[in-house]
């Protein structure tokens, strides 16, 4: 095997040099860097299988679905998604919202009386469905320090459940379902 040792590779003629040929495989021994931002540097996930519930007209923690995670760089953005299995009773409805430590973010602008929220639905299907919410926001924390991403929700009124349907029977007709919070730190 060969070395070659230099500071500086440029193209003689155009703005493209080529390493290599199709099939090969590059090795970098050190850091690469230079290459421009959108890397993933880290992801980090926490995944909840059991059911709950709230009767809470106002934000409250989802219980366990928070996420901690150190950024490696002030520069750094944070890819927060979730996918919460949510049901209420028919004519019922909820909200989620993010939040990084004790803020909320990723919300709507502030309207009259309406709330500021993630995600919403002002109704759900009924006692015998289930909803599926997806959601991200990519924040921008500008810190290297230990931050924790969480969801918090709400209902309009009566009880709203995650991961399971508002009647529960038992039987292969009604679901069981996972909710998950997934943050990735993304490189400048």
């Amino acid at each position: 095997m060969s070395t070659l040792s230099t500071n500086t590779i440029i193209p003689v003629t155009g703005t493209t040099v080529t390493i290599g040929e199709s099939g090969d495989t590059i090795t970098c021994g050190g850091t690469a860097s230079g290459f421009g931002g959108g890397k993933v540097l880290q992801v980090l996930q926490t995944v909840l299988t059991d059911t709950d519930s709230t009767t809470s007209t106002s934000f409250v923690d989802l219980s366990g679905l928070s996420q901690a995670i150190t950024p490696s760089a002030s520069s750094s953005k944070v890819l927060v998604s979730c996918t919460i299995g949510l049901s209420g009773t028919s004519g019922g409805g909820g909200a989620m919202q993010f939040v990084r430590d004790s803020t909320a973010i990723g919300i709507g602008d502030a309207d009259g009386s309406r709330i500021r929220v993630t995600m919403g639905s002002r109704d759900f299907s009924g006692n015998d469905f289930m909803d599926v919410w997806h959601c991200q926001f990519l924040d921008s924390p500008s810190t290297t320090s230990a931050t924790t991403y969480k969801v918090q929700w709400l209902t309009r009124h009566s009880t709203m459940y995650m991961n399971r349907t508002v009647s529960d029977t038992d039987n292969s007709q009604y679901h069981r379902t996972i909710t998950q919070i997934t943050v990735m730190e993304i490189g400048a």
